[in-house]
């Protein structure tokens, strides 16, 4: 199943001078920090997570050392987010134009069932759209094989592709984990297209050289977290989950056990979970993605450009309304959208769905609307009504 996509921060144009100066910098000069802080702007609560990726968009850059990442998280975690904020990050860098084919891709789709083989070919299609775009308007074959050598490889739902399902041998997993594997370590694959040769447009085979591609791979994991979880308080286990301890949006106090992967897991696990040992080995860095907080999960609704309360405004000032959520209000939606910690971000969508729906569609009702002294519709959420949902 395809996955949402999770809800970026609303963009604007890099403010840098130096990441937009008319006289491009060497790509080495553009340092890990500074990729840290533009992706930043589109990722919320995963400053860790952050860090592994810009070093590796750093080495991808220059070109010196694979930079491949296996990202575990949660759903609704941020990472489609980031791969998404990947993408940006090359759009909007002037310097970065050689590295802006970037494709997305569920891994299922890379594998022919039927026949049981890894399609490389299908991979380098999706490349080669995104390579066009970055080359002249009749691309010679050197100008493709290029753009296609530098290209960013994200490789979504990778955890559907364990060798292992429900405890019995998946051959289409081992397929897949092997034909990336081969992939990561360099392979010359050959790709047949077309591009313009003396003037016109010709078939041409293109000699592929995969060890200048970068690959981010993903998934949730749903069941490695199950599968930890009860490693660890199995009895005997000598570990414990922690007791951390809580202040509501309300100030209250409450004490509540957390199970943080990132706490207990172990190589073995991953292992265990059926993912081949040579494939993980092709990561520079595992990262694991945090579980979203309250305070993250609440500057999401607030500030996140896909949020349902930005959506929700977008649609209200379409019919001349302008739209407010009170902080504590956010905070209240954000402690019970907390309280799901397997859907990340998502959570807040039902919630927020629950409240705004009959506004949406009679924003009279229940006497909410209100007038500005300059004659403008206001309609105002508040606490009290949050409140009355969560009963």
């Amino acid at each position: 199943m395809p996955m949402v996509q999770d809800p970026p921060v609303e963009s604007e144009p890099v403010s840098s001078a130096t990441l937009h100066s008319s006289d491009l910098r060497e790509l080495v000069e553009i340092r890990p920090t500074e990729i840290f802080q533009e992706l930043k702007r589109g990722v919320l609560g995963q400053n860790r997570a952050l860090r592994f990726v810009s070093v590796a968009i750093y080495k991808h850059a220059t070109g010196k050392v694979a930079g491949n990442l296996l990202m575990v998280g949660n759903s609704g975690t941020g990472k489609t987010t980031i791969m998404n904020n990947i993408q940006r990050l090359y759009n909007e860098v002037p310097e970065y134009r050689p590295l802006r084919a970037v494709t997305i891709l569920n891994a299922n789709l890379l594998v022919d069932v039927e026949r049981m083989e890894f399609q490389p070919e299908r991979l380098l299609k999706a490349v080669e759209q995104r390579a066009r775009a970055i080359c002249s308007e009749h691309p010679s074959p050197d100008e493709l094989k290029e753009a296609i050598q530098r290209a960013t490889l994200c490789i979504d739902e990778i955890d559907k592709m364990s060798s292992i399902i429900a405890g019995k041998p998946n051959p289409i997993g081992v397929v897949l984990q092997q034909g990336l594997l081969t992939l990561m370590e360099g392979e010359h694959v050959a790709h047949t297209t077309y591009a313009w040769v003396d003037g016109e447009e010709k078939s041409v085979t293109l000699d592929i050289d995969t060890r200048g591609m970068m690959f981010i791979c993903g998934g949730a994991f749903e069941g490695l977290y199950d599968q930890v979880y009860n490693r660890v308080t199995k009895p005997g286990s000598g570990e414990k989950l922690k007791t951390k301890t809580f202040r509501t949006a309300e100030g209250k106090v409450r004490q509540e056990m957390v199970f943080a992967l990132s706490d207990f897991l172990k190589p073995r696990d991953l292992f265990d979970f059926g993912m081949v040992p040579q494939f993980l080995a092709r990561f520079a860095n595992t990262v694991l993605l945090s579980d979203l907080g309250v305070d993250v999960l609440r500057e999401i609704l607030l500030h996140s450009f896909e949020s349902p309360f930005r959506r929700s405004k977008r649609y209200f000032d379409v019919l001349g309304i302008e739209l407010e959520l009170e902080e504590l209000a956010a905070a209240l939606i954000a402690e019970q959208a907390h309280k799901d910690t397997r859907t990340g971000a998502r959570a807040l969508r039902p919630i927020f769905g629950d409240l705004i729906n009959p506004l949406e569609f009679d924003p009279e009702q229940g006497g909410h609307l209100q007038r500005g002294s300059d004659g403008r519709a206001m309609l105002r959420i508040t606490a009290d009504m949050v409140r009355q949902i969560l009963r």
